[in-house]
């Protein structure tokens, strides 16, 4: 068995040992997906059905696919190609295969790509199915999807297609026809995650195409997620507000705040003010985003933090500051690595190296399971510490863009702050 190339941090230093090790674990983590790729050479995109406790395949019934799924590995493998460029052929491949398939889906499906698919590319009911017209999450990641790939290869069909779904998922969010995946958000609440995912890929458009018109859709999402969604007199950022704008308080009187939720907004508008550097009118919300986001960044790891079994709560209530939901899911600590990384390259506050520290001998320590040469566990009981099987989303295992794709991030920005060599 292949050791783990990453170690513990023994202090809060990022240095190239640390980030040699990260580019040792994605080259681990690119050979494992490149080899289900050989495996299952039918199937339509991204084939992650395999339980992420024991490794075991999961049965026929069970194995269809993602939009959201093939949208994020289509993006993960292309960005991965430019870093490791001997394995760029076969990673081009599988992004094509799952390109392919979302195709297939957007043209069975009247343009929607669906959270679930059957393998003839019809759409799957799952109970979150987008009625006619409306979008959800899984255009917005297939988006992403065409968008990596179609601005390396250089395909300029693939990108008029990737501007076409951003524009008519973004126009969805803005009219509030949007389905939230895979559990549908009440009518008496409006969910701030999607929001959040359209700022990211408002910024890698804007990366990827060096259009303004990207940057701006940016600025006008950070700034209403921070009107709407961020409690500037308490501190936190809820997960939900009602219709009209105003914080929302379930039943139980409870102002739900998703600390992995809260801590991508970070990232995401640390790195829309980065992007927005050289742009005067932004001036404001960048500083906006200065004065607030790294604050809020620590309120989301001091109160989401479970110190017994180290790992970031799914969800607590913003006023008690006591967990709600008390599971750990894996993908909040690589977001978090990112986000804390992002956030010490505009403030250069020592205290957010230290909790990078603890965030990442968490991740690379508790969710790492050798079965899958340490692809990460799903999620982890925060009582017990222990895995437990419960699928936070969908059923396959991630490829990789909440960890690969945000690792291979601190990579660069470790060697843009001259941590580390390039």
């Amino acid at each position: 068995m292949v050791a783990l190339p990453v170690e513990q941090m023994a202090n809060a230093s990022i240095d190239n040992r640390l980030v040699s090790g990260y580019t040792q674990y994605l080259e681990l983590r690119i050979r494992f997906l490149l080899d289900r790729y050989r495996r299952f050479p039918d199937f339509p995109g991204v084939q992650t059905g395999y339980s992420s406790i024991s490794g075991q395949e999961f049965s026929a019934e069970d194995c269809f696919p993602y939009s959201w799924i093939n949208g994020r590995g289509a993006c993960v493998f292309a960005r991965f190609a430019d870093s490791f460029p001997q394995y760029r052929q076969d990673l081009y491949a599988f992004a094509e295969q799952a390109l392919e398939a979302l195709e297939q889906h957007a043209h069975k499906n009247d343009g929607h790509f669906p959270f679930a698919a059957n393998l003839d590319g019809t759409e799957r009911d799952l109970g979150c199915v987008c009625p006619p017209g409306y979008r959800s999450c899984s255009d917005l990641y297939a988006a992403m999807g065409f968008l990596e790939l179609g601005s390396r290869r250089p395909d300029a069909a693939r990108l008029r297609m990737a501007r076409q779904i951003f524009a008519d998922a973004l126009a969805a969010l803005e009219a509030q026809r949007f389905v939230t995946e895979p559990e549908l958000t009440p009518p008496d609440r409006v969910l701030e995650n999607p929001w959040s995912i359209a700022l990211d890929v408002a910024n890698e458009y804007f990366k990827q195409l060096h259009d303004a018109q990207y940057l701006a859709h940016g600025a006008k999402i950070v700034a209403y997620l921070l009107d709407c969604y961020y409690l500037q007199d308490h501190g936190y950022y809820v997960e939900y507000v009602t219709p009209d704008g105003q914080p929302f308080g379930d039943e139980e009187g409870r102002y739900i705040v998703d600390p992995g939720h809260a801590i991508e907004f970070c990232s995401f508008s640390l790195e829309f003010a980065r992007l927005a550097r050289d742009h005067p009118r932004y001036a404001p919300l960048r500083q906006r985003i200065d004065r607030h986001i790294p604050n809020l960044l620590r309120w989301n790891l001091h109160h989401g933090w479970n110190p017994r079994h180290p790992g970031i709560y799914k969800t607590i209530d913003g006023k008690t500051v006591q967990p709600v939901n008390d599971t750990m899911p894996w993908w909040i600590l690589p977001e978090t690595l990112l986000a804390l990384i992002l956030a010490y390259e505009r403030t250069r506050a020592d205290d957010l190296l230290e909790w990078y520290q603890r965030a990442h001998n968490a991740y690379f320590s508790t969710y790492m399971n050798p079965k899958t040469d340490y692809g990460p566990f799903q999620n982890i009981a925060g009582p017990t510490g222990q895995p437990v099987d419960i699928v936070p989303a969908c059923k396959f295992q991630d490829p990789e863009f909440h960890s690969g794709k945000n690792l291979l991030s601190v990579v660069q920005v470790a060697q843009r702050l001259g941590l580390a060599s390039a």
